[in-house]
């Protein structure tokens, strides 16, 4: 990503330039890309992770604040930058996937 001081000499440039460029600002900087469509596929399988996603998701709305708690302090103890409910996400969808969507039996702790 290329940082711009004038964007096609103004001060400001936003939004798409024909298919061609992408101009925007993230967290300040102001960018330029080259405009791509996005890819949303709609495979079986594909459907099959949002689902997983979605029950994760659920689930953890559905624990007590003390699992909650349980989850934070779980990934604060392995130094990693992110948060209990993304920790409690992505072990729920592992889960999910090595037993064929089976959810466990709540409560869902995080590993010791």
């Amino acid at each position: 990503m290329s940082k711009l001081q004038g964007p096609l000499f103004s001060l400001d440039a936003r939004g798409q330039l024909g298919k061609a460029l992408v101009y925007a600002i993230w967290k300040g900087l102001n960018y330029a890309r080259k405009y791509v469509i996005p890819a949303n596929p709609n495979t079986a399988a594909q459907q099959t992770i949002r689902g997983y996603f979605t029950t994760a998701v659920a689930a953890y709305g559905a624990e007590d604040q003390a699992t909650k708690d349980a989850w934070d302090a779980a990934i604060k103890k392995k130094n990693k930058v992110m948060t209990g409910f993304n920790f409690y996400v992505g072990l729920y969808v592992k889960y999910l996937i090595d037993n064929a969507g089976t959810p466990p039996t709540p409560p869902f702790l995080p590993p010791s």
